[in-house]
C-alpha cells in the first residue's frame, strides 16, 4: 500500500499540469489519501506544493530567505575550485540578466508584477529600493 501512495505522490510530483494544493487526510479505514479536491467528510491536511522550476531558469547565486524570523546558520567556506568554463558563461549570463534588471529597477519608479492569481500589484517605493539594493549586492558579490 506504501509504494501506491509513494508512487502517486511522485506521479503528482512529476505532473506538469500539477495544481498548487493538495490536501491529504486519513479516511475511515485508516489509510492516507492525497487529492486535489478536499474531502466533505474528514478532517484534512492542505499541504502547498511547489512546482518545479522550468529548465534554464535556475539561478547561480543562493537565494536568501526573507521568509525565516533566524538567521542562517553560519557554514564553512568550501575549498575554492576553479569554475568550469560552463560555470562562467552561466554565471556571465546571469550577472547581465542582473544588470539589465538592475537598470530596470532604477528607471521605472512604477514597476508591478502578476501574482500567481493572475492580479497585477504595484511594487512599493520601499520594497522597490530594498530590490534594488539586493540587486547591487549580488552583483559586488557574485559579479566582480
Amino acid at each position: 500500500m506504501r509504494k501506491i501512495i509513494i508512487t502517486a505522490v511522485l506521479g503528482l510530483a512529476c505532473s506538469s499540469a500539477m495544481a498548487t494544493q493538495l490536501y491529504r487526510w486519513v479516511d475511515e479505514n485508516g489509510v492516507t489519501q492525497f487529492s486535489q479536491q478536499p474531502p466533505t467528510e474528514d478532517q484534512y491536511q492542505r499541504m502547498q506544493v511547489k512546482p518545479a522550476p522550468e529548465l534554464g531558469t535556475g539561478s547561480l547565486a543562493p537565494k536568501a530567505s526573507s521568509d525565516s524570523a533566524e538567521p542562517a546558520e553560519p557554514t564553512e567556506p568550501a575549498p575554492a575550485a576553479q569554475p568550469t568554463a560552463e560555470q562562467q558563461a552561466k554565471l556571465a549570463e546571469w550577472c547581465n540578466a542582473l544588470r539589465a534588471n538592475l537598470t530596470t529597477m532604477q528607471n521605472n519608479p512604477r514597476l508591478r508584477r502578476t501574482l500567481d492569481d493572475g492580479t497585477v500589484e504595484r511594487i512599493a517605493e520601499d520594497e522597490r529600493q530594498t530590490m534594488i539594493a539586493k540587486a547591487q549586492a549580488d552583483l559586488q558579490e557574485h559579479c566582480q
